[in-house]
């Protein structure tokens, strides 16, 4: 049985100068504040690895790479503010992604979030990037933005938002389905639970019905918060078209990664790489050994719901 609380933590965004890095702010603001949370902006100074190999211009690109970072978690911290003033909101410079000083940001750290891409069109969580690095230090769900529109473009939910999730009956992460109950809840948003088997002679009407089955038996040992209406939808698709076919650029999609290895999951080809890669939504990416919160009882009081807004998940 999972135990559904209160995400606890701060909530952490990695700046740098590209426009996506804006567009992760507003977003971490809000988080932060639908959190009940502290921001922490965090700016990594990545030193070049192409300046002369002399003291004189080691010191300089370290000095440059700090201005650099700074600059940019300036910049970060004054959208935040713009955003909502009620959010507490400090800064984080390190020198490096690899670095001693990391480690107690990303251990208070509840919520990672990521600009899609990064300086030079960098994609997140490619082979030798900073967010790669930072994946791997930080252990918690780490929330990618979109990179549809413009910062002040961005709005709350809607009527029609969900939280997405894509069920594996394999057992690919235990902790994939309780992260997203617990972003639903916190955004007063329906849960969507997808579980697709790919087309093939092995996707006949008894495979259907033994996904169904699996399944629904696992969304029962899950107890599912009473406040989350939830649907499941049993697909023949391969799973990344079933997931990217059900979500609008409101919604949140949640997904996990396979490996043993912090973001083994991200390689070419797995669907979690395919997933960033065609990403329409904010998309949440769940690592092994990820949990969704601390202990901490979660209230229930005050969460009203229309009925009327649900009426698009309730089963068919």
């Amino acid at each position: 049985m999972w135990a559904y609380s209160r995400p606890t933590g701060t909530v952490v965004v990695g700046c740098d100068s590209s426009a996506e890095s804006q567009n992760a702010v507003v977003v971490a603001t809000r988080e932060a504040s639908r959190r009940d949370t502290g921001l922490v902006v965090l700016g990594v100074a990545e030193h070049r690895p192409y300046w002369p190999d002399s003291l004189t211009w080691v010191a300089r690109a370290e000095a440059e790479s700090t201005q650099q970072a700074q600059a940019a978690a300036d910049r970060a911290m004054a959208i935040a503010l713009e955003t909502d003033r009620s959010v507490a909101v400090r800064t984080a410079i390190v020198q490096e992604a690899n670095s001693l000083e990391l480690d107690e940001v990303a251990r208070q750290a509840g919520l990672l979030i990521l600009g899609r891409r990064g300086d030079g069109g960098q994609a997140t969580f490619s082979l030798g990037s900073t967010s790669a690095e930072l994946g791997r230090r930080f252990h918690c769900p780490i929330l990618i933005v979109h990179d549809q529109g413009r910062p002040s473009d961005r709005r709350p939910f809607g009527p029609d938002a969900a939280v997405v999730v894509g069920m594996d009956i394999h057992g690919a992460g235990d902790a994939v389905l309780p992260v997203a109950a617990t972003e639903a809840l916190i955004r007063d948003l329906p849960l969507i639970v997808v579980h697709a088997i790919p087309r093939g002679k092995d996707a006949d009407r008894a495979a259907i019905g033994e996904g169904w089955r699996t399944c629904r038996e696992a969304l029962r040992e899950a107890h599912l918060p009473a406040g989350v209406p939830n649907r499941l939808v049993i697909t023949r698709d391969d799973p990344v078209p079933a997931l990217l076919h059900r979500v609008g650029h409101a919604d949140v999609l949640v997904v996990g990664t396979h490996g043993h290895g912090r973001l083994a999951g991200l390689v070419a080809g797995s669907v979690s790489r395919a997933i960033l890669d065609k990403m329409t939504c904010d998309v949440i990416v769940v690592q092994p050994g990820v949990s969704a919160s601390e202990p901490t009882p979660w209230t229930l009081a005050g969460h009203s719901r229309r009925s009327a807004r649900f009426a698009r998940f309730a089963p068919s």
